[in-house]
């Protein structure tokens, strides 16, 4: 005798919930296999506009027990490594007290200057080919504001014959800043020509 095929039935919960119950039937054993009752499921609530509407957020990315973190690169820079970045990329760093105290204005300190800002003063010498000297960093002394030396936005680049040619050069003339220094550059990387020293925004 063969066996019948699956049948499946509607049950009406209390809840009100359609539950379908399969039963299967072996008519060659006489046994009559029935799902094990558990409890009903909550009913669903229905799906509302905003909620079809809503973006899907994809999912985290899966990391492997034991695997490391991607290391964030940092914004900010102390000053051991600032200077180390520099001698590797062979910038010198003057200062005329021979210090690196930001909280005194005859040191050169470069503690909490912008990563981006350091890397905008490698690209100068990196495109020149220039002797680049940096006189000024993120020390006290300068002009205050958003993007000033102090917020590590601006670095002091010493003159020289090299330097001077490839800046006006290459970048384009902006007129004259209010203290009378010739600006070239963009407001990205604005160089502004100072009688001692070139003035440079990396923004």
């Amino acid at each position: 005798m063969g066996t019948r095929p699956c049948e499946r039935r509607a049950v009406r919960l209390a809840a009100g919930t359609l539950f379908a119950v399969q039963t299967t039937f072996i008519a060659a054993a006489g046994v009559t296999a029935v799902p094990a009752r558990g409890p009903a499921p909550a009913p669903t609530a229905p799906m509302t506009a905003a909620v079809l509407a809503a973006p899907l957020r994809p999912a985290a990315p899966l990391r492997l027990a034991g695997a490391p973190a991607r290391r964030a690169r940092s914004m900010w820079l102390s000053h051991g490594q600032a200077a180390r970045r520099l001698d590797r990329a062979g910038l010198g760093l003057y200062s005329s007290g021979g210090c690196t105290d930001r909280r005194m204005r005859q040191c050169t300190s470069l503690e909490a200057i912008r990563a981006r800002t350091l890397r905008g003063a490698i690209r100068l010498k990196h495109r020149s080919g220039c002797p680049v000297t940096l006189t000024g960093g993120t020390e006290i002394g300068h002009v205050v504001g958003r993007y000033s030396h102090g917020n590590g936005y601006k670095l002091d680049v010493a003159p020289n014959a090299c330097v001077d040619r490839h800046i006006t050069a290459t970048r384009p003339f902006r007129g004259t800043r209010s203290d009378g220094a010739l600006l070239y550059g963009s407001p990205e990387a604005l160089y502004a020509r100072t009688p001692s020293h070139w003035d440079i925004l990396f923004r």
